[in-house]
């Protein structure tokens, strides 16, 4: 008569269990592997197969033992491994083979594979908290140095302005060329009066749409720092759910799905503060270089009308002197310089 045994069960306060196989007796004495649990340490180990002949368990042999001493050696405390030695006939030969495997339930191994997927999750959420911050931190390098790039632009520009000037003290022109300079020289700086003032307007305009990009940078500076400390409340909070997750399986479970939930949103949140960051980038670049260009235009604007006023000032006072001398008569005084028309504004901010 044959009989089988699933080998788990609970003994005291500690939990009992076996190594998730049915065993089966024959009348010989020998005990074989009749059956395999699924989800159990020897379908998780995948050694033992069906039809298998146990010999021995922790070196200790068992053949003809009655079923419960064999159940007694192969049942222990939950977690804990047994070595268990099988036959297994091949064809016409006959292996010997040892198996290590875990004393545990079905439901113990789900409940260990649950716990380290966790763990993996939260590892990876501290992981993309770690990148967003250094690329905060990239971001205020790249604007300082924007800003004294800036800043050295603005001092190059300035010593130029002195170079030219120190020039100009120095040059002269000679006297049949003063007339059609200085003819040159007025219809130019009016020119040059006509593409000032929306130049001046233009520059304006950058100027503040500069200022209302540093604003935006300021509220996503805050943005951000407000995402840290819902991720920091949030992985406080995940991790007294992952503490409470050994009060039970159900409560386990529960907990688990809750903990899925908010990381996905910190994840979505995390891919918008990304490409939040990415068009934020693109668009800076374009406003500075735009405003690169104004200003270069604005500069040769100034250059050219500091320019044409030296040359004018330089002219009428020769031609006052040489009026003097030569004809006693009044100074020279060049005709009454009509008001340049305002030039209409071509210029609009995108």
């Amino acid at each position: 008569m044959s009989t089988k045994d699933m080998f788990s069960g609970e003994s005291g306060g500690s939990v009992q269990a076996g190594v998730g196989i049915f065993f089966q007796q024959e009348a010989d004495g020998n005990v074989y592997v009749k059956t395999i649990v699924s989800g159990g340490s020897a379908e998780r180990d995948g050694t033992v197969q069906v039809g298998d002949v146990i010999l021995a368990v922790d070196d200790r042999e068992v053949v003809g033992e009655p079923l419960p001493v064999l159940r007694s050696l192969i049942l222990g405390q939950q977690g804990s491994s047994v070595k268990i030695t099988f036959q297994r006939r091949e064809g016409g030969e006959v292996l010997q083979f040892d198996a290590k495997l875990i004393r545990g339930t079905a439901e113990y191994f789900q409940a260990q594979t649950a716990s380290r997927s966790m763990e993996d999750e939260i590892d990876q959420l501290r992981l993309q908290l770690r990148q967003a911050l250094a690329h905060c931190s990239q971001d205020r390098d790249e604007l300082d140095r924007l800003r004294k790039l800036l800043q050295q632009e603005r001092d190059g520009s300035a010593r130029r302005e002195r170079e030219i000037e120190s020039l100009q003290t120095t040059s002269g022109d000679e006297m049949q060329k003063l007339n059609e300079t200085l003819r040159k020289a007025e219809q130019g700086r009016r020119e040059a009066e006509a593409k000032l003032h929306p130049l001046q307007q233009r520059e304006a305009d950058l100027t503040e749409e500069l200022n209302r990009q540093k604003e935006k940078e300021r509220l996503r500076k805050e943005y951000i720092e407000e995402l840290k400390k819902r991720h920091e409340d949030e992985k406080n909070r995940l991790e007294q759910l992952y503490l409470k997750e050994q009060a039970g399986r159900r409560d386990d479970q529960v907990a688990r799905l809750s903990a899925e939930g908010m990381l996905s949103k910190v994840q979505a949140e995390l891919v918008r503060l990304r490409d939040f960051e990415q068009m934020r980038r693109e668009r800076e670049e374009q406003y500075r270089e735009r405003f690169e260009k104004e200003q270069e235009r604005v500069a040769e604007a100034v250059r050219t009308e500091e320019t044409l006023r030296n040359l004018v000032k330089d002219v009428d006072q020769r031609m006052n002197r040489w009026y003097h001398e030569y004809f006693g008569s009044q100074p020279y005084a060049p005709p009454a310089e009509e008001p340049a028309p305002e030039a209409e504004d071509q210029f609009f901010l995108a």
